[in-house]
């Protein structure tokens, strides 16, 4: 049975992606096999996507529907402390809802995103 989520209604900054590829790597086995002790299930391993942008948010300037986009696992970052205008948005302190893609709903940088 396939699994099915309702991510809710599509912000103003964000994008909806619809996936077709993902990497899978050791981390995702950790968490398959709850080696963490974090996980939970239903759990989607894959992270670092690639897909088609299938909506956008209404103040999102830099996408548009149809475009191919990837987005990495790493997602939230406040996009103007000095970590993110450098480029490593990885140390931000600010993070705002900080999630990865693999969990049910996906919300991600500067144009958030979220994968279906």
């Amino acid at each position: 049975m396939p699994f099915k989520y309702d991510p809710g209604e599509l912000g103003l900054q964000e994008v909806e992606i619809a996936i077709t590829h993902c990497g899978v790597c050791h981390s995702d086995l950790h968490l398959i096999a709850n080696d963490w002790g974090i996980s939970q299930y239903p759990f989607i391993p894959g992270h670092e996507i690639v897909g088609t942008v299938t909506a956008v948010g209404s103040e999102v300037q830099l996408l548009e529907v149809g475009q191919r986009v990837g987005l990495g696992w790493q997602s939230n970052s406040c996009g103007v402390c000095e970590w993110c205008t450098r480029g490593m948005e990885t140390f931000v302190l600010r993070r705002r809802e900080p999630v990865s893609t693999g969990t049910a709903a996906m919300r991600t940088g500067c144009a958030p995103m979220r994968a279906l």
